[in-house]
């Protein structure tokens, strides 16, 4: 372990309080904790040269872990690299751990190499910061060090979950060693309390829900959660309760409204009226439809309940009424039994209006012409059930909503940039060997995440199938940029590229499809091989597409 005393201090109270993950980038000035971390037998490091992929590789692995897992690099312009991940953590609640090795605050804009100013640099998007002196040996300086490791570690998991950075300077010589004992340091740790409602409240709650003809529980992003799932099926037998979900809430259910803009797109005002909420009440992070955002910010409901333990003033829908701190399963078990049966044919008239609209969707799949949505419903007719699914942003996860399937779904919805989502499933499907993973993406997108590819851990257990439509194919179905004259060259950015080559010199197979005749039986091929690495690569054609989804807009319209 090295010599100073402070970093011991930083590693030793880190492997006291259960951190376990570390992702480490290159560098000198990080020596002594790179050193220190990698020589102590509680931690499992990880090597990612490029300091964007592994804040995402990291995220990746905390989200399938749902424990902390730390991010570390040498000083200078490497820790901006982490920006990205750190604002999606931020936004999605993920906790990392952010450790920023630097120099001495001395050399502070003294004309030093590699030598910036990191304090607090990540200032809007970690939940704290903190500034541990590399250096300390006095024992107030190296009490302090475990304070600050003990309350931020804590608060990554509690409080509001997220990032916190810790930014570490320290002064050479940076590779000096020395055996000590490992003793753990006094470090603490907090419990997380249970939350429950007074009667008072849950009897005021329970009569707003009764009084309500229309209830709506909108569910955004959420991690996969049986008691979650049981909780909301729960609340559905209610007949004027009706559940919408998208595929990052994964929650699944025949009575759910699983494909929101499927269901709502052409509504006339009537419809609008009959199905509007009276009660909305919203669980979850973001919600990827516009249009269901749009229908609720024009049709307010008369009371919004938002549930979230840690944010839950976010009013989203401009109609907070009510903000419960709590857990959602929590919530809904608790006020299940005072809630008194409605006559209502509120859920009736959603399922009905379900079912029409999916049986128009089945007729112009059968019918359509060769181009991304029916690249996408092949894609679920062969994906196993089993499988973990990643999906780009942009897209990608547009198309994925008008699709049923039941997989474990991620998709980086925090900030909803395509940075990162190669190395976010790269870091998910590391921290899950045991699951096979597959990550849907945009031709845009893997290429500018390619380094999400670069990295040592060799990794078989997940495929990736790219949409190649010829550039930032979004800005053809999204109104605004697809009239634009600068739409090819400043929007889509039309690229004239495949990844036969990349899949190559990673090391990775590769497969394309360049013509519909070619769809069914690459993707069995690509499915049947479960342990290798696999890029299928699928191209479409980018004046097709929109054309091909514009009429699909308007045959869910029909009379």
């Amino acid at each position: 372990m090295s010599d100073k005393k402070g970093i011991q201090q930083i590693v030793l109270s880190f492997a006291a309080l259960g951190l376990k993950e570390i992702v480490i980038c290159p560098g000198s000035r990080n020596a002594p904790l790179v050193t220190s971390f990698n020589r102590h037998p509680g931690f499992h490091c990880t090597s990612i040269r490029d300091e964007r992929a592994a804040g995402f590789f990291a995220l990746g692995k905390a989200l399938a872990l749902k424990e902390p897992v730390a991010l570390l690099c040498t000083s200078g312009s490497a820790p901006l690299n982490f920006g990205p991940s750190i604002a999606e953590a931020y936004y999605q609640k993920i906790p990392l751990i952010v450790l920023t090795a630097d120099r001495p605050k001395t050399w502070t804009d003294q004309g030093d190499g590699q030598t910036i100013n990191q304090t607090h640099v990540f200032r809007n998007y970690t939940r704290f910061g903190y500034e541990l002196n590399g250096d300390a040996a006095s024992p107030a300086d190296l009490w302090f060090i475990r304070r600050c490791v003990s309350e931020g570690f804590n608060n990554t998991r509690f409080l509001n979950p997220g990032p916190v950075h810790f930014n570490v300077p320290m002064s050479e010589p940076l590779y000096r060693t020395e055996h000590i004992e490992d003793v753990a340091p006094r470090v603490f740790t907090k419990e997380s309390v249970e939350n429950r409602l007074g009667e008072t409240t849950l009897k005021k709650l329970a009569s707003v829900f009764s009084s309500c003809q229309k209830v709506m529980i909108l569910t955004g992003q959420h991690p996969t959660d049986k008691g979650f799932l049981n909780a909301v099926i729960q609340m559905s037998r209610f007949d004027n309760l009706i559940v919408l979900t998208e595929s990052t809430s994964n929650i699944h259910h025949p009575e759910f409204i699983e494909q929101i803009d499927r269901c709502i797109t052409g509504l006339d005002e009537v419809s609008v009226q009959e199905l509007q909420p009276d009660l909305l009440i919203t669980v979850g992070g973001a919600i990827v439809s516009k249009r269901i955002k749009s229908l609720l910010r024009n049709h307010h409901p008369s009371f919004h309940w938002h549930i979230d333990p840690f944010d839950s003033t976010m009013d989203t829908y401009q109609s907070l009424t009510n903000a419960i701190s709590m857990d959602p399963a929590a919530f809904f078990n608790q006020l299940h039994p005072y809630i008194n049966i409605v006559s209502s044919d509120y859920k009736k008239k959603w399922l009905q209006l379900k079912e029409k609209k999916e049986i128009r969707h089945d007729h112009f799949i059968g019918h359509s012409k060769y181009s991304d949505l029916k690249v996408f419903h092949e894609i679920y007719q062969h994906l196993p059930d089993t499988t973990v699914l990643h999906i780009a942003n942009s897209s990608p996860i547009r198309y994925a909503q008008l699709f049923s399937q039941t997989n474990e779904t991620y998709c980086n919805r925090g900030a909803s940039g395509i940075d990162g989502c190669t190395a976010t499933a790269m870091g998910t499907a590391a921290a899950l060997p045991h699951k096979n993973h597959l990550l849907i993406t945009g031709d845009v997108a893997f290429h500018y995440d390619v380094n999400g590819l670069w990295n040592d851990e060799h990794i078989q257990n997940l495929k990736i199938i790219i949409i190649n439509n010829g550039g930032g194919g979004i800005f053809r179905i999204i109104e605004g940029p697809d009239e634009a004259e600068e739409r090819a060259l400043f929007y889509e950015t039309a690229m004239k590229t495949n990844a036969e080559k990349i899949a190559a010199h990673y090391n990775w197979n590769y497969l394309a499809v360049k013509e519909e005749q070619q769809l069914t039986g690459r993707l069995s091929e690509f499915f049947r091989s479960e342990r290798k690495r696999t890029i299928l690569e699928i191209f479409t054609d980018a004046d097709t597409n929109p054309a091909v989804l514009k009429a699909y807009w308007a045959s869910l319209n029909e009379s």
